[in-house]
């Protein structure tokens, strides 16, 4: 029986020639990097995956949004706050999701 693969002892690194050239190195700092080609091909789906779901919170978030500002009531003003701040960190997910898949989409190549 082959044994699984575990995290410590086939930890794999990027190499010079696996850099996305417009991405920092510092982002690849915290991102797994592959064992082989298939590992990037779902670890890039699982994130464009995610870049999806984001845009779906996005909406919602959105219409949450509009409603308050519809409603146009001054207490309203602290939850409106906390809804954009909810908007600021789903686009920064959404930035490093599709920051991730472009990554391995470049390893890939």
């Amino acid at each position: 029986m082959p044994s699984a693969r575990t995290e410590s002892s086939t930890t794999q690194s990027w190499t010079e020639d696996k850099y996305h050239p417009s991405l920092q190195r510092s982002f690849y700092t915290d991102l797994p990097c592959p064992y082989d080609k298939h590992e990037a091909e779902i670890k890039m789906q699982c994130h464009r995956h995610a870049v999806a779901d984001i845009e779906l919170q996005k909406e919602v978030l959105e219409e949450e949004i509009n409603l308050e500002i519809a409603q146009d009531v001054p207490y309203n003003a602290n939850k409106l706050d906390r809804l954009k701040e909810r908007k600021i960190k789903l686009i920064n997910a959404k930035r490093f999701h599709q920051n991730a898949s472009n990554a391995y989409w470049y390893y890939l190549q």
